[in-house]
């Protein structure tokens, strides 16, 4: 399905919206079938499902930042409409009643107040599922919503049942789904190109019908970000809301419990040319026993990524069997390790990010592990 943008500066305009929680109809002559209304439902709605870390503040909205995070509402009605705004640049996707493919991708530039933007509209008289998905990654902006206006009726018994399974990603670029769009390995890199959904983790989670969050940063490292600095690494970012200034507060681990936490490690470590074994090894080893503590009956998957190659997949690979291995020693269970494959050679020892037939095939593995070690049918 072709996607097409609505691309929105939210600082160049604002609309009122009614306040009403009920379903209003006018009144038409006797005989003659009633209209609906626009009605609407609050951020904090029983109506609404709210997927991802969800930050409430002092405010009327929602703040979502991590990349995955999304809106869902069930309605009887033909169209509907979000307030919101972005810090930053968000791109939202639209998902309209189980289609696979996005319908719709909303742009939302940085604003500093809320606008009502139409999100769909036309449908068939009846009911329907639509959900807004953040694609784009925190460090690229942070996604507020206030709330939406259906043209119908929204409640809560509109909704699908919420999968069952839940995992938890935790990585870098690859696990955000950079460049997975990108029409060719080499061009300039774009965050339009970046699709959460289309990433092997995106792709994983819905063929195993799972919930799931992302929490992933680009170029960040265990122990060195891809550039050699130590700022926000990973294990620094973990704990957080999102990765901009304006999200402090620590997300509450005790409100979502994955059943698997799944570690991309390494890539930007290796890709800053200065790692060292000792302090990677040192700094994963934490990092794993930080997400134990917050998760303590998940089933941690360490997996190293499809990007090195040579003597950095090589290193990384081994780096990584220490890890689990010393763990193991000291008594931790439910440790996995995985590998993805690298699709490519580069003499740099870094491959391209995965497009999305890379990705899809990075998925497909995974996924099929986890069914075989998991008992995932």
């Amino acid at each position: 399905m072709k996607i097409s943008v609505l691309s929105i500066t939210l600082a160049c305009f604002f609309f009122l919206v009614s306040c009403s929680n009920s379903v209003q109809y006018s009144e038409g002559k006797e005989g003659e079938s009633q209209t609906p209304e626009w009605t609407w439902v609050s951020y904090d709605s029983d109506a609404l499902r709210i997927s991802g870390r969800a930050a409430y503040g002092d405010g009327d909205y929602v703040v979502l930042s991590w990349s995955a995070s999304a809106v869902t509402v069930g309605f009887v009605g033909t169209a509907l409409e979000a307030k919101m705004r972005a810090d930053g640049l968000v791109y939202l996707d639209v998902f309209v009643d189980g289609i696979g493919d996005s319908s719709y991708l909303i742009k939302l530039d940085h604003g500093d107040e809320p606008s009502t933007l139409p999100v769909v509209s036309g449908l068939p008289d009846g009911m329907h599922v639509v959900t807004l998905y953040k694609r784009s990654e925190s460090n690229f902006g942070d996604w507020y919503f206030y709330g939406m206006r259906v043209l119908g009726q929204a409640q809560k018994k509109y909704l699908p049942a919420a999968p069952k399974r839940k995992i938890e990603f935790v990585g870098n670029s690859i696990t955000c789904g950079a460049d997975v769009l990108i029409p060719e390995h080499g061009m300039e890199t774009d965050v339009v190109y970046e699709s959460a959904y289309y990433s092997y983790a995106g792709q994983t989670a819905k063929s195993l019908n799972a919930e799931y969050h992302s929490i992933c940063s680009s170029g960040r490292g265990i122990y060195l970000n891809c550039d050699g600095s130590k700022t926000l690494r990973l294990p620094a970012v973990y704990d957080k809301l999102g990765t901009g200034d304006k999200l402090n507060g620590k997300w509450d681990h005790g409100k979502w419990h994955p059943d698997v936490v799944v570690m991309n490690l390494g890539t930007n470590d290796f890709a800053s040319g200065k790692n060292d074994s000792a302090h990677f090894v040192k700094a994963a080893i934490d990092f794993v026993q930080h997400i134990r503590s917050c998760h303590p009956k998940a089933k941690i998957v360490i997996l190293d990524g499809p990007m090195l190659v040579g003597d950095y997949k090589v290193k990384c690979r081994r780096f990584l069997d220490v890890v689990k291995k010393t763990l193991e020693s000291r008594g931790e269970k439910g440790l996995y390790r995985l590998s993805l494959e690298p699709k490519g050679t580069a003499e740099h020892g870094v491959y391209f990010h995965p497009n999305k037939e890379e990705a899809t095939a990075d998925a497909e593995t995974l996924s099929a592990w986890m069914r075989s070690k998991f008992g995932w049918n």
